[in-house]
């Protein structure tokens, strides 16, 4: 129970789940957004909400991504409501595979806080390397650019 089965794209019905995922505070690195932001961006092609689910259907975490340039798809976010179980590394790993097959994304780039390792490391495994930085979308606070390219 409560291991990752699959994804599916999110809904409008899911909001209340992601918003109370974003309002924990042990997710100190997710910046969040308000109920309607989300609903717009919902509504907008470019961005890609997806949830994690067990084998019974549970929501186990939840992803945002975007378009922003071809072929290039820019990871937004992930959290999952239970760390340690290896949820997380699953979760992104079925959303690439997904974006490689069926989105012909060439690259997924994402950005990351020099401090949160745990995060890093993740991403390291799962075929992510570090490309540049970024000193200033949040003051005082350096950003790890990473990219991951579509498998050959």
């Amino acid at each position: 129970m409560y291991r990752f089965h699959h994804i599916r794209k999110a809904t409008e019905d899911d909001i209340f789940f992601i918003r109370s995922l974003e309002m924990d505070p042990a997710n100190t690195f997710v910046h969040s957004w308000d109920e309607a932001t989300h609903h717009a961006n919902l509504k907008d092609p470019a961005y890609h909400y997806f949830i994690a689910v067990d084998i019974e259907g549970h929501q186990l975490g939840y992803a945002i991504l975007m378009d922003n340039a071809p072929g290039r798809v820019e990871w937004r976010r992930i959290i999952v409501a239970r760390r340690g179980d290896g949820i997380g590394k699953a979760f992104m790993q079925a959303v690439l595979d997904y974006f490689f097959a069926n989105h012909k994304a060439e690259v997924v780039w994402l950005d990351v806080y020099e401090r949160n390792d745990r995060a890093r490391h993740v991403y390291g495994k799962l075929g992510f390397t570090e490309v540049g930085e970024d000193l200033k979308t949040v003051p005082g606070e350096r950003l790890v650019i990473m990219e991951c390219p579509r498998p050959h």
